[in-house]
């Protein structure tokens, strides 16, 4: 045990002396493997932590929610027959008033509504802008949404149904028109009806529900003064929510059966409503995950493999540099695996070196995006080990040529040399 720790630390040691003595070539040698790791390392990191942070808004929704719209999503693959769905008609109030009627309690949990439009006139004071999307809400719609209130209170079924001048505000609209003053029991105007703010929403930040951080939400009945429900000025949709413990084919099955009596669809009549689920855009998320880790890997195997042959080249150079040395080391008794344990040694180092460094540098953009973008990113110690693995792997298969070849010098000859 000692005769082989001894052998492990002599052949380090000149490994280390070596590659100090050669600095400059060490430090351009990493530099591909830097790039090839970075790249790798940061497309994952950034891959899963949106997948994280998807994955958490579409818990907050549930994923057993269906969104009665006129547009299905366009996921799915395939050619999207816009002009099929041209001619639907929008959900409308009528439409969610028969569906509370007619759902079957045992199936549906929840119902909620939402009609909305863009390029409103919203003004405070001398302060004013029209980028903010006015939302028309059912009092159940933040609950079924996973919205929560920094400031205030929701409006109640009441206030919904006599449609009150009332309006929660988004954190990021708060901040723009009110600045340090505290929003509730302020008015503001959309378009020119002065409207009571009552609630401030948390700040969002996420992919699901970043439009409520400069949104309005106001009553549905009152949102009859800005935008006609269900006709083709705004959007509209019905939210209908199942129990988590019951099949979701079952929640679609009621929903397509109340919507097809509604509509007085004949049974030969295609649907005239989307029925469009979280499930489908966690299916088509996880396929563009996958590409996006496919695409970091080619890009970085590139990197990998010229940082390879430039960590190849230079151990061959070294060998070439060092033959004579080699010699000496064989006459005075080193076998041939101190040799390649040796170079294999300096070329794991280098691309271990070049690993770090790439990985570092993702663990400082990651935390630059973090603070910057307000999109929380993750770097794992999965990811981590990923970059260490590869470099390591990288440093092995560039060295064990050079190794082996340096190994098997013949000890007069490297002399002579």
């Amino acid at each position: 045990m000692k005769k082989m720790l001894n052998f492990i630390v002599n052949a380090f040691s000149l490994s280390n002396s070596f590659l100090k003595s050669n600095k400059l070539r060490s430090a351009l040698s990493v530099l591909g493997i830097a790039i090839g790791i970075f790249c790798i390392v940061a497309v994952l990191t950034f891959a899963s932590s949106m997948k994280r942070n998807v994955r958490a808004n579409l818990e907050t929704l549930g994923m057993n929610v269906i969104f009665i719209e006129k547009w299905p999503w366009g996921f799915g693959g395939g050619e999207y027959k816009w002009w099929d769905y041209l001619n639907r008609p929008n959900p409308g109030l009528r439409d969610y008033k028969l569906i509370q009627q007619r759902f079957s309690p045992e199936i549906i949990r929840d119902i909620g509504f939402e009609s909305g439009t863009s390029g409103l006139t919203v003004k405070y004071g001398k302060i004013s802008t029209t980028k903010s999307r006015v939302l028309g809400i059912t009092a159940n719609y933040a609950q079924m949404n996973g919205l929560n209130l920094s400031k205030g209170r929701m409006f109640n079924e009441q206030e919904e149904k006599s449609g009150k001048n009332l309006a929660i505000i988004g954190n990021d609209l708060a901040m723009e028109l009110f600045r340090d003053e505290n929003p509730i029991g302020k008015s503001l105007k959309i378009k020119g009806l002065k409207t009571t703010i009552i609630g401030v929403l948390e700040k969002q930040g996420s992919m699901m529900n970043r439009q409520a951080d400069k949104g309005i939400l106001v009553p549905i009945s009152y949102m009859r003064n800005f935008s006609g429900i269900g006709s083709g000025r705004g959007s509209s949709r019905i939210i209908v929510r199942g129990f988590e413990n019951r099949p979701p084919k079952e929640l679609e099955a009621e929903v397509t059966r109340l919507m097809r009596g509604i509509r007085m669809l004949k049974p030969t009549e295609k649907d005239n409503f989307a029925l469009n689920k979280m499930t489908l855009f966690s299916s088509q998320l996880d396929s563009t995950f996958v590409m996006l880790d496919v695409v970091a890997w080619i890009l970085g195997l590139f990197s990998l493999i010229v940082g390879m042959f430039g960590i190849a080249n230079i151990m061959f150079v070294s060998v070439k540099e060092r033959t004579p040395i080699i010699g000496v080391q064989k006459a005075l008794g080193a076998k041939n695996r101190f040799i390649l344990v040796q170079f294999l040694y300096e070329s794991v180092v280098l691309s271990l070196i070049g690993g770090l460094a790439g990985i570092i540098l993702v663990w400082i953009t990651s935390i630059a995006v973090s603070n910057a973008a307000d999109f929380p990113v993750y770097f794992t110690i999965n990811n981590f080990m990923t970059g260490i693995s590869l470099s390591m792997m990288t440093g092995i298969l560039a060295g064990i040529i050079p190794a082996i070849r340096a190994s098997k010098l013949d000890p007069v000859e490297a002399i002579r040399s």
